[in-house]
């Protein structure tokens, strides 16, 4: 079976840091590009709507979580100095 991953990934200004945020998978390149719209303008992701990537994978058995959204409410990312 194909689906697509929708993935978030950036490197900050450290480039020995990094974040990806694994979003979902869905059954359709349609509703993983629904998903990244209703993302785009949430805290965290707004900051960098072209790091969001949607890929082809294969699953060998239909997963239970298919088709499902995940950080809807966006993120937040702090930075600890000394």
């Amino acid at each position: 079976m194909i689906c697509y991953r929708l993935t978030h990934f950036f490197i900050t200004c450290k480039a020995d840091h990094f974040h990806y945020f694994n979003i979902g998978i869905y059954e359709s390149k349609e509703k993983a590009q629904a998903a990244l719209e209703l993302l785009k303008s949430k805290p965290g992701f707004c900051l960098r709507p072209n790091a969001f990537i949607i890929r082809r994978v294969i699953c060998f058995k239909r997963p239970c979580l298919l088709n499902n959204t995940y950080w809807i409410d966006g993120f937040e990312t702090y930075t600890y100095t000394r």
